[in-house]
């Protein structure tokens, strides 16, 4: 990539076999191969570090050396091949050498694509799948996706990839936290770190925004709310709004200064909520005083990485919508007047049954 460093290795192999000085023609020959310096030259993409080995030495018949040079991509280099020039110069009988080495220079980065961000989140804990794709055709390795956020939360804080062969993907997958986040737009961001050969890269951000909206993913519905007395029970269903399954939900009364949980159901474990679903719940709970307006609910429970999670919710004591039944042993103003009509429609009875026997008479 324009910036980084590499090496360039050169194996340079006496192909000669046998014996280092061979007999022909009356004539001795010597089979050794001096190597008396190499040179490697660059251009103006690519500047060659250390380009001159010299007194390299003897090579003997089936002998070899590897002669490694480092290079760096210019940051203005352009893509595309490069050639580099070796010019290995040989001594006795050898020939001067002249090769033209590649070197390719490739500025593409990696790729990240969340296909899967929904565009309005609630008051939830949400699953976010990031794609890292390697756009390259070499393999990069060491790769570390890191997620941002304003007023956002994220579990892990960074996922740990490895190696993405070019031309693949993989996967960092993300619990989304916006349990205590703030209603509105939230802008987050996704970067990776990554090695290409020994050169460490920092991708540039991708850019992602979402709505939160002010609504919890539990949502309480049909509560029904029944009166003994100073004792409340209290009934209804718990619904999963979120995008993700919610364990080891449990529903309970809070105590207050006022207000004491009471048997038989204090609290009232659920389990188990997934997603688009609901369940029944009923709580009991004694009030001391008449200034009482509303109960106050805790429901707790764990995301899929097993995080605690709690919602608070108060239950209104509408007085005109509660029905109430007493007892304390006395009779109410309704049952009273009940019995009255009752009373009085049998005594016309009796009175039209004895006024028909006079006349009969």
């Amino acid at each position: 990539m324009p910036g980084d460093t590499g090496t360039v290795t050169v194996e340079l192999r006496n192909m000669a076999s046998g014996e280092v000085y061979v007999q022909e023609d009356d004539e001795t020959f010597d089979m050794n191969a001096y190597i008396a310096s190499a040179t490697l030259e660059g251009n103006k993409g690519i500047k060659i570090l250390d380009g001159r080995q010299t007194d390299v030495g003897l090579l003997g018949p089936g002998d070899y050396i590897r002669l490694t040079f480092n290079i760096q991509a210019n940051e203005s280099a352009a893509n595309g091949m490069h050639f580099l020039e070796l010019e290995v110069v040989g001594g006795s009988n050898m020939y001067n050498l002249n090769y033209r080495i590649p070197v390719k220079v490739d500025d593409k980065d990696l790729k990240i694509i969340v296909s899967d961000m929904p565009p309005t989140l609630m008051k939830e804990y949400s699953i976010v799948n990031v794609e890292v794709v390697n756009l390259r055709s070499n393999d990069i390795t060491g790769v570390i996706v890191t997620p941002k956020g304003n007023d956002i939360g994220f579990f892990p804080t960074n996922v740990f990839v490895g190696t993405i062969n070019g031309g693949n993907k993989s996967t960092a997958t993300f619990t989304l936290n916006t349990m205590t986040s703030g209603k509105g737009n939230k802008e987050m961001q996704f970067s990776t770190t990554y090695f290409n050969g020994d050169n460490l890269h920092i991708s540039s951000d991708t850019n992602y925004n979402i709505e939160v909206v002010d609504q919890p993913a539990l949502i309480l519905s049909t509560i029904e709310i029944e009166r003994t007395g100073n004792v409340y029970s209290i009934t209804g269903d718990i619904n999963n709004f979120g995008t993700t399954d919610t364990k080891n939900v449990m529903i309970s009364v809070m105590e207050t200064e006022n207000i004491t949980p009471v048997q038989p159901y204090e609290k009232y474990f659920v389990g188990t909520l997934e997603s688009d679903d609901f369940s029944s719940f009923e709580l009991s709970a004694s009030t001391q005083g008449s200034n009482v307006e509303e109960i106050p609910l805790l429901i707790e429970f764990r995301n899929t990485n097993n995080a605690y999670a709690y919602i608070n919710e108060n239950i209104a004591l509408q007085k005109g919508m509660v029905p109430e039944s007493n007892d304390s042993g006395g009779m109410s103003f309704v049952m009273i007047g009940l019995i009255a009509v009752i009373c009085i429609a049998v005594l016309g009875v009796i009175a039209y049954s004895w006024k028909k026997r006079k006349n009969s008479e």
